[in-house]
């Protein structure tokens, strides 16, 4: 009976922004002190008696709206230019005394949302920081912090009130916020209004608005999926009242199987819910953003992610449906979406290659239009998933917002960005963007963490010289005469010391991953899989993981049950173009031979290679094929070695099992 209270809370959750006196009112929003966003129409909102007149009035504009049958009005003030002017925003329902809002500024509005880094305050920031925020008010920049709240249904309002930026007020606000707020009023000259809405240990799928699925093909599953368990959503609200008339039918029936003493058929059940949570699929966006659509905004910043590392490339798309469920809920296709990539930290050998995938799917987002990446690998601490410099991450996110959102000119916002990469004999040179005066390192020795590979992908360390004055770098290896790849700070606690002349780090990367400049993009990684033979032991995982190492959790193996062939299927979630496999064994067991096969409907497969490896062997190969749709790959052990060490023959082992697309 869960649902019914469900419904019970949702009526009063309406209820709730509906006063007494049922007279008109203004969401939290609006209170004292607010900043409404310049140069663009300003959306003015709340609730009065249906039918009723409702009339706004500021900085000389007089705008009239009635209020509709649940109550709700609306109107969009014209667009104002920015005012240190301290105005009234009058409010009043036809016949009823007015609502004043007072000293109202007119500015730059940001939103700044994610977990417990940008939740972090500035009570508990560096001494510097602290000490910063106590030297004075900031007169120009106001603060809101909305509570934490859950709901499955979208709310309307929230609790939380506009104050001035004072040494009083600022401690227990948002320091990235507090921080990225103050650069700005410094740079522009006029108000600014942060709002800091964020939950520590929320993962990204409760912030959600599913409307950002649409766009995002790759995502269509998880759309369907929670599309039929959100409270609302027109599909889980046909799906309930299904439920309802079957049990309406059933109490019929069962009211007639009671009275003739026969048995009571089984209740019907209520269609499931998507379980509400801030580590859940949804309640945060229901509760926490959505009551602040759809006011004016210029933009959002976003520090998130320490709950979802290794997720590799499949964050991207989150945050693809992330910004653009955004974006259209508060009417602003082309907001900016400023984000901060995560800082080192030691997330345990057994997640060791997590946290670089993450980068990389975070650096990936730039793709996204209108989007911009604070880098921190230099100011992290690996044995504190919370590094105290947050006046640092502030500034490097108003670097993105001067440049791009601002027209400032002659600002570097960004630090060298991996751009392409040559082999060169014994060599391979790394060639950086966004370094226009040069490359440089931060304590001016020769550039650390960077490794070069041949075609076995067995990195080793390499040493980096900057190529004079060009955003070069040339890599060498005594252990690798014949190099194919490099990659860079690819480690969860890496602290490199490369970066631009204006500071700013440059970002770890890899040439051949997500996307092999010869086989494409792994559209398999992180796929789920079946076994044949499911391994009891812990090794039934870590096939599609991208991690090749040989260790149980990361590498794959089937059970021990007798007889062969045996075989594991990788489900790419629907039909997409497939054009190579690799996969590889580990340095133990008695794996023999491995049939590649391929099938669109799962039913029907065809073989597209196969490969013998040597027993006890650490080795890896590819096979490639004309393109074609696959959704299903299999790999089948054939056979076997004669036992080859203390695991037994009957162990089919693969260390990866990656499936190559064209690279997007």
């Amino acid at each position: 009976m869960i649902f019914p209270r469900r419904v019970l809370l949702l009526a009063l959750s309406a209820t709730a922004l509906l006063p007494a006196a049922a007279q008109v009112r203004l969401p939290h929003v609006f209170t004292d002190g607010a900043v409404l966003q310049r140069d663009r129409a300003v959306p003015v909102w709340g609730t009065a008696p249906a039918g009723k007149k409702v009339t706004v009035k500021f900085a000389g504009q007089e705008k009239s709206a009635q209020a509709a049958a649940d109550g709700k009005w609306r109107v969009d003030l014209d667009a104002m230019h920015a005012s240190a002017e301290g105005r009234v925003l009058e409010v009043a329902e036809e016949g009823g005394q007015a609502v004043q809002v007072k000293d109202l500024l007119v500015g730059e509005v940001w939103l700044a949302s994610g977990q417990s880094n940008m939740e972090w305050t500035i009570a508990n920031t560096r001494p510097e920081d602290q000490q910063a925020a106590k030297a004075g008010p900031v007169p120009l920049l106001r603060i809101l912090t909305v509570a934490k709240k859950l709901s499955p249904y979208r709310l309307e309002d929230f609790e939380g009130r506009w104050q001035p930026a004072t040494p009083e007020s600022v401690p227990g606000f948002s320091a990235v916020a507090y921080f990225f707020g103050r650069r700005l009023t410094e740079e522009l000259g006029i108000p600014v209004g942060m709002i800091a809405s964020s939950w520590g240990g929320s993962r990204i799928e409760p912030w959600l608005a599913d409307e950002g699925f649409a766009d995002v093909p790759d995502l269509r599953e998880m759309r369907e999926f929670r599309q039929s368990r959100t409270p609302g959503s027109p599909e889980y609200n046909q799906l309930l009242r299904r439920h309802l008339d079957a049990t309406r039918a059933w109490l019929e029936t069962a009211e007639r199987q009671l009275h003739n003493r026969q048995p009571v058929a089984v209740q019907p059940s209520a269609p499931p819910v998507l379980p509400v949570g801030h580590t859940q699929a949804i309640g945060t966006y229901q509760a926490m953003i959505h009551p602040l659509v759809p006011y004016g905004l210029r933009g959002f910043l976003w520090y998130q992610g320490e709950s979802n590392v290794g997720e590799g490339m499949l964050y991207t798309l989150k945050m693809e449906a992330l910004i653009k469920g955004w974006r259209q809920q508060f009417g602003l296709p082309q907001a900016p979406f400023l984000y901060v990539q995560l800082a080192p930290f030691n997330y345990g050998g057994d997640r060791e290659g997590a946290l670089q995938a993450f980068w990389v799917a975070q650096q990936h987002a730039l793709k996204i239009p209108h989007t911009g990446m604070a880098a921190t690998l230099d100011i992290g601490n690996p044995a504190d998933i919370h590094p105290r410099n947050k006046s640092e991450v502030g500034r490097r996110l108003a670097l993105w917002a001067l440049a791009d959102t601002y027209g400032k000119q002659g600002i570097v916002k960004s630090g060298p960005v991996f751009e392409s990469f040559e082999v060169a004999g014994d060599a391979v040179r790394v060639r950086f963007g966004s370094c226009p005066t040069g490359l440089l390192t931060r304590d001016g020795k020769p550039p650390t963490h960077f490794e070069v590979a041949g075609a076995d992908w067995n990195f080793k360390p390499a040493t980096a010289e900057i190529a004079g004055n060009e955003p070069v770098v040339v890599l060498r290896s005594a252990e690798i005469p014949q190099p194919v790849m490099a990659r860079y700070a690819w480690h969860q606690t890496a602290e490199p010391n490369l970066a631009n002349r204006e500071g700013l780090p440059a970002t770890a990367f890899h040439t051949h991953w997500p996307d092999d400049p010869v086989l494409g993009r792994n559209v398999a990684f992180q796929r789920p899989f079946t076994s044949s033979d499911p391994n009891s032991e812990g090794w039934n995982t870590g096939l599609t993981d991208g991690n090749w190492s040989g260790n149980r959790g990361n590498c794959f193996a089937t059970g021990i049950a007798p007889g062969y062939p045996k075989h594991v299927t990788i489900d790419l979630g629907r039909a997409r173009e497939v054009q190579a496999v690799r996969f590889g064994t580990p340095a133990f067991g008695s794996t023999k031979t491995v049939v590649i096969s391929l099938s669109e409907n799962g039913q029907e497969f065809q073989e597209a290679g196969k490969h013998e490896f040597a027993g006890k062997t650490a080795a890896s190969t590819e096979i490639r094929f004309d393109k074609r749709p696959v959704r299903f790959v299999r790999a089948s052990f054939t056979d076997h070695h004669e036992k080859q060490d203390h695991f037994s023959e009957k162990n089919g082992f693969l260390t990866e099992l990656e499936v190559y697309g064209p690279a997007r």
